[in-house]
């Protein structure tokens, strides 16, 4: 196995840390050989120094994009892809910069579960709201990629297909980075093997989970906005609101699309956003929490996960 691991290098200025346990873990736990294909193109100078120093690291120039977001991601893990296949890896791997192995052979167990039939190993995020490969971890052999030439995105021409109506339908799904390739081996009539949370316990049911007793993501470490499949189905605690604006939130609020979300805070008091969306201010101090805790002490906070003892 020639493994490639493609990671787009997105990360805050305050995640050092995040960035050394996510390199160290891989180093620690891939015992065959492996090289990382990054993209850097918006990487602060200070963390280019630090990975360009790691032996395992080629850093590539990539086409760039005024794209941000999922959309930015996706076109940069597309240009990486092509170019570790190019370099001749026989197993592609793509990884987060908040998500890494916890144990040894997850490469091999992963590379174990491909078939001609079942073609892709992945993370679903949630088995029931975003039942789609998440590019947290997404696994594949070279030659699926060869052969189906599957895309991280679909295009607006591609979702109004009837095809993709009934694959929506069938695998209720977030369609960001990832429905590319589920939609794919949807339509080739394939399979792919999903790694589900595997948590003994957990401090939030979509930040800082194991999936597949293999892989730790952290989950949104570079997205502002704290929100995750099921959000609005999920009971949250607004106070002492009449039960009619309480159900004229859980009415309206889930119809609102992510872009229109993100942008709540630039027209919205606060007060009003966390009325629509009081989940978002929960996710936000979880993540603070779970961060907190995973840097402190790696070794313990997987162990918990993986245990449900502290």
């Amino acid at each position: 196995m020639k493994l490639g691991i493609i990671v787009v290098y997105l990360i805050k200025e305050e995640d050092e840390k995040l960035l050394e346990l996510h390199l160290s873990r891989i180093e620690r736990h891939t015992g065959m050989p492996y090289t990382i294909y990054g993209c850097a193109n918006r990487l602060l100078p200070k963390f280019i120094r630090l990975i360009e120093k790691h032996p395992r690291i080629r850093i590539f120039d990539c086409e760039h994009t005024n794209l941000r977001d999922s959309e930015e991601h996706a076109f940069y893990l597309e240009q990486l892809v092509k170019i570790a296949i190019r370099d001749g890896a026989t197993h592609i791997v793509t990884l987060h910069i908040d998500s890494f192995p916890v144990r040894d052979g997850w490469a091999d167990e992963l590379a174990g579960k491909l078939s001609e039939f079942c073609v892709l190993s992945a993370i679903m995020r949630d088995e029931k709201y975003d039942r789609k490969p998440n590019t947290a971890c997404m696994f594949f052999h070279r030659d699926f990629y060869l052969k189906y030439h599957p895309t991280f995105r679909l295009s607006g021409k591609e979702t109004s297909f009837p095809a993709y109506k009934r694959y929506k339908k069938e695998y209720a799904h977030v369609p960001d980075s990832g429905v590319g390739y589920g939609f794919k081996i949807y339509l080739e009539g394939l399979a792919w093997h999903p790694l589900l949370r595997s948590d003994k316990d957990e401090d939030h049911c979509g930040i800082g989970s194991i999936y597949g007793d293999l892989i730790f993501h952290l989950s949104s470490a570079n997205r502002e906005l704290k929100c995750f499949p099921g959000d609005d189905a999920r009971t949250v605690n607004v106070g002492n609101f009449r039960k009619a604006f309480v159900a004229l939130r859980n009415f309206g609020a889930p119809l609102l699309p992510n872009k229109v979300r993100e942008k709540a805070h630039m027209f919205l008091p606060r007060a009003i956003e966390d009325f629509l969306f009081p989940q978002y201010k929960t996710n936000e101090e979880a993540f603070i929490t779970v961060k907190k805790d995973l840097l402190s002490d790696p070794e313990s906070y997987l162990n918990y996960l993986r245990t449900g003892k502290r």
